[in-house]
């Protein structure tokens, strides 16, 4: 049942309008008011389909129900219609918020009128509706992307406190048995009457020096200590130069002066992003040249990583990672973006640059 809402001060205009939705075939009820404390009362009272209004009465008019309609902040469409109406009276009301007007000599358009904003009012409805759906499926959204955001950080902050447990398990404990054992080996070597004894032990012995080199690189690259007794920039250079030196004719230059102390997880992010990059170098690029510059800029933590390789090209490189295919530049993304850093990745032959951005302070680090 459609509720039609008659701002009029004429009993008979009233009645025509009435009688004009009726035989429009509108099934309607309706209210009559005609000034503003009979508006208001209105609207407050029950919800409304439409309001029809005269245009000017003796001591309210059309515009003064739009400012009280508009105040009311309900989305109730009002069409005026008048006995008389200029044309600059009638623009102005359009401008003001007013959906149309009928003359009252042409009350016949009334009906169709009336029909065709309801139809508006209601695809209005349903698109504040939608966009209401979309603004709470878009806070939830970000709700959960961030919470995942928590969860990854946690679950790095973890990784990293896994990573410096198992470092060192295996360089005091399984690196203190292989060499208990390596000196009870020497030992039997020494006392071992026959060459062939002896040779076999020199045999055990390269092994478990094999194997003692192994534990150690693993535990190194687990978690080299010297981020946590040394700090980023020394952790850095040792790392890099370990990397790049057996690389015949690679050259490094490393600048990181004035550094502060810095907080753990800022450390361990442009470590492990570091890390990556330079295992890229050395694996992919053939590099003659490295720079790396750490340094402070406007209270962030800047790092630049610089080759002459052969370069790449990013956006195919992204693509793999997103399917799948090597995940490395996804991690430095994910890991800068989780404490609130940026990475950007700029590849061409003969100049390869990482460039890291990251805050000094970082939530992670309560």
């Amino acid at each position: 049942m459609l509720r039609v809402l008659l701002v009029e001060d004429s009993p008979a205009d009233a009645d025509l309008t009435v009688h004009e939705l009726r035989r429009a075939g509108l099934e309607f009820t309706f209210e009559r008011v005609q000034d503003a404390e009979g508006l208001r009362a209105a609207l407050n009272g029950q919800p409304w389909d439409v309001v029809l209004s005269d245009e000017a009465m003796p001591n309210f008019d059309a515009a003064q129900a739009l400012d009280v309609l508009q105040g009311s902040g309900k989305d109730i469409p009002l069409i005026v219609v008048s006995g008389t109406i200029g044309e600059e009276a009638a623009v102005r009301l359009m401008k003001a918020g007013a959906q149309d007007f009928i003359l009252k000599d042409r009350i016949a358009r009334l009906g169709p009128a009336v029909q065709r904003e309801l139809r508006e009012a209601l695809g209005r409805r349903r698109q504040r509706q939608d966009a209401m759906a979309r603004v709470e499926f878009q806070q939830q959204l970000e709700q959960a992307n961030r919470r995942m955001s928590v969860l990854s950080a946690r679950l790095l902050e973890a990784q990293e406190g896994e990573r410096a447990l198992l470092a060192r398990d295996l360089h005091d404990d399984l690196g203190q048995l292989l060499t208990a054992l390596q000196l009870q080996l020497e030992a039997l070597r020494r006392r071992a009457a026959a060459a062939r004894d002896q040779t076999q032990l020199d045999d055990c012995l390269a092994l478990v020096g094999q194997v003692l080199t192994q534990v150690r690189t693993l535990s190194l690259d687990l978690r080299p200590p010297q981020l946590d007794n040394l700090g980023l920039a020394a952790a850095l250079r040792w790392f890099a130069e370990r990397k790049l030196s057996p690389m015949a004719g690679v050259t490094l230059k490393f600048s990181a002066d004035g550094l502060p102390a810095l907080e753990a997880p800022v450390e361990s992010t442009c470590f492990r992003i570091a890390q990556e990059a330079l295992t890229n170098v050395m694996r992919h690029s053939g590099a003659r040249h490295v720079e790396i510059d750490l340094k402070v800029v406007d209270g962030r933590l800047r790092m630049s990583i610089c080759d002459d390789g052969s370069g790449f090209d990013v956006s195919e490189q992204y693509e793999r990672s997103i399917r799948g295919e090597s995940a490395g530049l996804l991690n430095m993304q994910e890991r800068a973006s989780l404490i609130g850093g940026r990475l950007e990745l700029r590849s061409a032959p003969g100049n390869t640059r990482v460039m890291l951005d990251l805050p000094l302070e970082t939530e992670l680090s309560a």
